[in-house]
């Protein structure tokens, strides 16, 4: 269950030494702790917070799971509008009717599948195809209104777009990968960082991506070396890089023993 369920309950943070960054400014300082999961959201999906050696991002737990502490998560292979897993993690959009001109801020398309409001905000509006000058582009989405299946509907983004959009241009959005993440599941998608605490089914929390961290130990490795993602929130040991192994998200900082919590030293995102 979450510790915070209504937004005054975020306003008082107890953890210890924060370190707060210009980059950080959609984050209150002495907002939600560390320590707390919230059933409301109460930072941006991604806002970074660093608490001594540590950093963290802002994250939401997936519908239909439950992750402990010390567990690796992972990006979830699906989410959906309802915050159940089910449904697709991206989108493919095409532009409908209305030219999306250089220098504004909103992108009108249209697409197969409804959402419900915000549901891509703080995730990527990208350019994979199309005109040559376009493709490669790429925007943070900051809002949207909710849209029914097959209808027109409009994007507003932080960055005005740099150049008009073609009608031929494939354009994609997809979901903020801190956005209904899961329990790491044998590496079937790339790691986003660990719980330090326990969350349950769509709570927000903080989620440890750099530093010294607590986690669940799934093989017996020594100080120093490399581990990776492996099954049931745990921690593996990396030996060889291939198409299926995970990579490196870290090294021990102990004798890791298997089924036991030991540090290792996180080094997903600084």
């Amino acid at each position: 269950m979450a510790d915070i369920t209504v937004r005054n309950q975020g306003q008082v943070s107890d953890e210890g030494k924060v370190n707060w960054r210009g980059d950080q400014v959609t984050v209150t300082p002495g907002g939600q702790s560390i320590y707390e999961s919230s059933s409301i959201q109460l930072a941006d999906l991604g806002a970074r917070k660093v608490v001594g050696d540590r950093v963290f991002r802002y994250a939401q737990a997936g519908g239909g799971v439950t992750i402990n502490a010390g567990d690796i998560c992972q990006v979830s292979p699906v989410a959906s509008a309802n915050g159940a897993l089910g449904a697709l993690t991206a989108h493919i959009n095409v532009t409908a009717g209305t030219v999306n001109q250089a220098g504004g801020k909103v992108f009108n398309f249209y697409f197969s599948t409804s959402a419900v409001a915000d549901f891509w905000a703080e995730g990527y509006l990208y350019s994979q195809s199309g005109t040559a000058a376009n493709m490669g582009q790429m925007y943070r989405i900051k809002s949207h209104g909710s849209y029914a299946d097959t209808s027109k509907a409009t994007l507003t983004l932080y960055d005005p777009l740099t150049l008009t959009s073609n009608v031929t241009d494939k354009w994609s959005i997809k979901v903020n990968k801190y956005k209904s993440v899961t329990q790491a599941t044998a590496a079937t998608n790339a790691a986003v960082g660990v719980a330090t605490i326990a969350v349950t089914t769509s709570d927000y929390f903080w989620i440890q991506t750099w530093g010294p961290v607590n986690v669940k130990a799934g093989v017996g490795v020594i100080d120093g070396i490399s581990v990776g993602m492996g099954a049931t929130g745990q921690c593996a040991g990396v030996t060889v890089v291939t198409a299926t192994v995970p990579g490196s998200i870290g090294f021990a900082m102990q004798t890791l023993t298997v089924s036991e919590r030991g540090l290792i030293f996180l080094t997903i995102a600084p």
